[in-house]
């Protein structure tokens, strides 16, 4: 019998006003609340407690629960405070993993994105405190870990504290067991044939690996042509950790950076952001004062060049599924250093192989022929749970990643905008691979769009779109 035994959901983004996940009340007259809108953190989403349903009504009489794999963005430490978003992942703990019959097995998977990358740095040095107090004395130390293995180092846990008495404080949750993976995580059937990496996927968009671009630029002497995950982590973590996960949380300038988030296609949003990135960096710089209006200058023009060219992807190309930068970087990231982990950790590469990521808000199942991959590659993205734009924006919606027993994959797109302002109906998605697919079967014959819970889902979805809409209308007019 099919059972789903794998849930992946990704860019929850709690927290975040954007976010469908975040309840937020229309009409406030708070100074603190822009365009009156106000998040209420402690109160669930329609759109939530909709989504989970369907999920529950999937998996009842199951012989388990299944367990949940949450692969980034899930808290939105960029675009709100610690106890906003804690304080909103708090009611999606309640529902999927609390109660006398919970949603989701006790062991839980977290894969840190760009939005929550500030808990994969928690985590890390907390293995780091571990290793240390393991050590024998006069044992000669090993430099800190960037990433964990494929198979989440279970030798070397990465626990984060920090999430795990998020979850343990909620009632009838203190046994769930959070495990942290970063960037990448592997499950693999017992006989090696199929593999699936699941990911959030923000190191396949340039944007997030620009000190590595940098250095390419002002240094290319230094230029590595095949960098592992972890030397891509390495040169990249501080630069993720400060703009994309913590300073948006630095009083009245997260408040611009949020602004910056809400129009990123912007050239000028995009020369500001490079400018005071510059400037960052040269003030730091302990040379000559007289050398410094010439260094900041140069500074700037590259910086500025580099941010154009790498940052106007995914969030500027609403009518694409997958931008030409993000495919290319896809391909980057699937054909080097994922396919050097995968060979150099599970010895070789399975012919049935699939990438699951979200981070570019747009679903879709599809394949990709890969230099290194003796079978084409499925590639399956969960989409997420934000508007991010005043008018609709045909290629976003959210989906749910699923895996039964044996592997076999199949999306559950929950909502997609449509062109009246709107959601499509739930739908399974195809399948990308040929051939038989039991568990899509089973859920294409389960779920009906036009009755409970689906209908509610999508009625939810429907609202929230539009309010999310007028949302974003608000925070681009206070920027003009």
């Amino acid at each position: 019998m099919t059972e789903i035994r794998y849930v992946v959901l990704s860019d929850l983004h709690f927290g975040a006003q954007n976010s469908m996940l975040t309840s937020v009340v229309e009409g406030s007259r708070s100074p603190a609340a822009p365009g009156g809108f106000e998040v209420e953190p402690g109160t669930p989403s329609p759109l939530l407690v909709a989504a989970l349903d369907g999920l529950r009504a999937l998996v009842a009489g199951q012989s388990q629960p299944p367990t949940l794999i949450l692969a980034g963005d899930v808290l939105d430490l960029a675009l709100s405070s610690d106890a906003v978003a804690s304080t909103a992942f708090g009611c999606f703990v309640d529902l999927a993993l609390g109660g006398a019959a919970p949603l989701f097995g006790p062991s839980v998977y977290y894969l840190p994105g760009n939005h929550d990358h500030h808990l994969w740095e928690g985590a890390r040095e907390a293995q780091y405190i571990r290793y240390l107090r393991d050590l024998a004395p006069g044992e000669p130390l090993e430099e800190p870990w960037h990433v964990t293995s494929l198979s989440a180092d279970l030798q070397r846990p990465a626990g984060s504290d920090f999430i795990s008495a998020l979850v343990k404080r909620r009632l009838g949750c203190g046994h769930i067991d959070i495990h942290h993976a970063y960037p990448n995580l592997a499950l693999v059937d017992p006989a090696g044939h199929r593999c699936r990496i699941i990911s959030h996927g923000h190191l396949t968009e340039p944007i997030y690996t620009l000190m590595s671009s940098l250095r390419d630029v002002l240094f290319p002497e230094q230029t590595d042509r095949s960098p592992t995950i972890a030397q891509i982590e390495a040169e990249n973590f501080a630069w993720i950790d400060f703009f994309w996960s913590t300073l948006g949380r630095s009083g009245e300038v997260g408040t611009d950076v949020g602004l910056v988030y809400a129009d990123l296609s912007s050239a000028a949003d995009l020369d500001e952001l490079a400018g005071n990135l510059a400037k960052s960096l040269v003030s730091r710089n302990h040379g000559p004062r007289w050398l410094r209006p010439l260094e900041s200058a140069l500074t700037v023009a590259v910086t500025r060049r580099e941010v154009r060219h790498l940052a106007r992807s995914e969030r500027g190309t609403p009518a694409l599924t997958l931008s030409a930068k993000s495919e290319s970087g896809l391909r980057r990231y699937l054909e080097g250093p994922v396919l050097r982990q995968i060979t150099e950790e599970l010895g070789s590469v399975s012919d049935d192989v699939t990438f699951i990521f979200g981070h570019t808000h747009k679903p879709f199942v599809e394949y990709r022929q890969l230099a290194g991959y003796p079978q084409p590659v499925s590639i399956c993205n969960t989409g997420g749970w934000v508007v991010d734009s005043s008018t609709p924006a045909l290629t976003q919606g959210a989906a749910a990643v699923l895996l039964d027993q044996d592997l076999n994959v199949a999306s559950l797109q929950f909502y997609r905008q449509n062109s009246a302002g709107g959601t499509d109906p739930v739908q399974v998605l195809a399948p990308a691979e040929p051939g038989v697919n039991p568990l899509h079967d089973k859920l294409a014959a389960e779920v009906d769009p036009t009755s409970e819970p689906w209908r509610t889902v999508s009625e939810a979805a429907a609202q929230l779109i539009a309010q999310r809409h007028r949302l974003q209308a608000a925070i681009t007019e206070a920027r003009a």
